[in-house]
């Protein structure tokens, strides 16, 4: 009988060769009772569904089942390499353990010039993140584990040919990941390194300054569109509609860095555009007690009155001043007196501004709306 370790790396193995489609059609293959509570591949767990193959079969059934159904694609993440199972990128697989060699490639790099313990930092971090995170998360879990700012552009890009981390995700959001089933050796050699009792802590050049500013940006961005996702999900559950329409670049350039007045008349345009696109006419057709004044939020409005009597009103307030901000300034109109109103909304009142702190603030504040809203249609 296999042990559990044993049993859910097989899981993990199976679910490098085959999609969630795949895993389906093999469990309906072998009759197995869970895959027949489903009648669609997009109802299993992925997990679960591997881990159920797992549990039938032995090692010969598993060398049987990968002959009959070779993986259609070249396995990524440098193959497999486990601590019961071997698989090269093609898809060759051998009953033994990669995790001598794991352990090994770990010393070289924590051995390496350009290692050290920045490389400890770079490998604990990503463990701590569940061994995937996006670059700028790495950058903030790295500080807590050496206690000082450390930015790994260098290292990143190093860990591929040591089949140790590997770039991720797409293009357009990419991110970096280390395969799961290294993780338990990866983790035992770095509780065996030993830290300089004088760690170093390298100099902040202007460049790393930047790029931990835009990390703070992009992380409030990816949380903004993780909410987005989240309420139209939501809403569609609810009212047969979504609450928001797609606008991939309005997106793209609020995630753009905001270090002066002009860069933050681009940014605003770019929210205040996202805070239009509504589904205006579908949102205005679930309101039955009253007609809405024109405008994206006094139709947002009118149905959180009449659907949600008792809301947070600072949802509305928050919206309009961001908008206010967009239109009582040049470039859009000659600055008015509303302007200063706003601005101290936001907790400003001293010029010159610090625009880049505003604009921070501003992504803040309205990732805090649609967190409330998410909140209120979940109750």
């Amino acid at each position: 009988m296999a042990s559990d370790e044993k049993l859910k790396e097989r899981a993990l193995l199976l679910m490098r060769f085959y999609w969630m489609d795949d895993i389906y059609k093999i469990g309906k293959e072998l009759n197995i009772p869970y895959f027949n509570k489903s009648p669609h591949y997009w109802q299993i767990d992925h997990y679960q569904g591997a881990l159920e193959i797992s549990t039938s079969m032995t090692d010969d059934g598993l060398l049987r089942l990968i002959e009959k159904h070779p993986p259609k694609y070249k396995l990524d993440l440098g193959g497999f390499q486990g601590n019961h199972y071997t698989a090269n990128e093609n898809g060759e697989v051998t009953l033994s353990s990669s995790w001598s060699q794991v352990r090994e490639n770990v010393q070289t790099v924590l051995n390496k010039r350009w290692g050290g313990e920045k490389a400890y930092g770079l490998l604990q971090a990503i463990i701590n993140k569940g061994g995937r995170a996006s670059y700028f998360d790495l950058i903030g879990e790295i500080e807590e584990v050496l206690g000082y700012e450390y930015v790994p552009s260098y290292l990143l890009p190093r860990m591929k040919q040591f089949k140790l981390i590997f770039k991720t995700g797409s293009n357009k959001y990419p991110d970096w990941t280390m395969p799961s089933e290294i993780i338990p050796a990866v983790q035992q050699q770095l509780e065996a390194y030993r830290r300089p009792e004088t760690p170093g802590q390298p100099s902040r050049t202007p460049s790393s300054v930047a790029i931990v500013a835009a990390g703070a940006i992009d992380s409030i961005v990816e949380r903004i569109v993780e909410s987005r996702r989240h309420l139209n999900l939501i809403f569609r559950s609810q009212f047969e509609t979504e609450l928001f329409r797609q606008n991939e670049q309005a997106i793209m350039d609020v995630r753009k860095p905001c270090s002066n007045e002009q860069d933050f008349n681009n940014r605003i345009l770019s929210l205040g555009i996202l805070i239009d696109e509504l589904q205006i006419e579908s949102i205005r057709e679930l309101v039955k007690t009253s007609e809405p004044r024109a405008g994206s939020i006094n139709v947002l409005e009118a149905f959180l009155e009449e659907q949600f009597p008792g809301y947070d009103e600072q949802i509305v307030t928050t919206l309009r001043m961001i908008k206010r901000l967009r239109s009582k300034k040049y470039p859009i109109h000659p600055d008015r007196p509303e302007l200063a109103g706003a601005l101290q909304y936001f907790g400003f009142t001293k010029f010159p501004l610090d625009w880049e702190e505003l604009w921070r603030v501003m992504l803040g504040r309205y990732l805090d709306t649609l967190e409330k809203l998410r909140e209120l249609m979940q109750e």
